[in-house]
């Protein structure tokens, strides 16, 4: 068995079966596809919102950490060249007591993301419950919404949410945060509008609640005043 199959096996079908057990719970008592969906979006996050928490505490203490370390890391990049730069590096790191692979600790919610998203890729891509049923002005679940057209081209509304959501999240998360840490964040936000932007709206609808969850956790966590933060954003949305 190969690591991708131990992956699938270990991770991504324990999810899926966590993921369709949440649905039918859902369907059973709703018998709505859409709300469902709504319902396995927030529970996945309710459920999750621990280790999600100890992901971004992680993820701060990196950031901490790194801006301690810059100015003499920088130094010694702008003294040495070479092996002698890489020496002293490795000095410096053994000094302060920092491994470079903990930089990964960095990324620790995109780690997290991961199974999750191709385990609700998978659930929702292929539902047959999502087939001809409509949840407010999408009309089809189990195709790209196609709300309006501009120019004579057809517009899918829901990828455009989900990435607002994301970045507004992502603005207000990397606040202090190094430029890289920002580009990359804002480059997930992109390619998950791209590789989402034709898929089912049914997944995507899922994804944009999660989005939305995530951006509602970030205003909690980050800003001195929330609840007015939340009362302007309901106001506007």
């Amino acid at each position: 068995m190969n690591a991708a199959s131990l992956f699938l096996y270990l991770f991504i079908m324990p999810l899926q079966i966590l993921f369709e057990y949440i649905f039918s719970a859902a369907y059973n008592l709703l018998e709505d596809p859409g709300c469902s969906i709504v319902i396995l979006s927030l529970a996945m996050n309710f459920l999750l919102l621990p280790l999600y928490r100890r992901a971004d505490i992680m993820q701060e203490q990196q950031r901490d950490i790194e801006k301690k370390l810059e100015p003499g890391v920088q130094h010694i990049k702008n003294s040495f060249q070479g092996d002698e730069q890489m020496m002293m590096l490795q000095m410096f790191y053994r000094q302060n007591h920092y491994k470079p692979i903990y930089a990964l600790r960095g990324a620790a919610p995109l780690f997290l993301e991961i199974p999750f998203f191709i385990a609700a890729y998978r659930f929702l891509s292929n539902l047959a419950l999502m087939k001809g049923a409509s949840f407010g002005p999408v009309s089809d679940l189990s195709a790209p919404d196609a709300m309006f057209r501009f120019l004579g081209f057809t517009v899918n509304l829901l990828p455009l949410l989900m990435t607002f959501f994301n970045v507004v999240s992502t603005l207000i998360f990397t606040k202090g945060y190094p430029t890289k840490t920002k580009i990359q964040l804002y480059g997930m936000a992109a390619f998950f509008l791209v590789f989402l932007y034709s898929s089912p709206s049914g997944l995507v609808l899922h994804w944009t609640m999660n989005n939305l969850f995530s951006l509602i956790k970030t205003i909690i966590y980050k800003l001195k005043h929330p609840l007015t933060i939340l009362r302007l954003f309901a106001s506007i949305t």
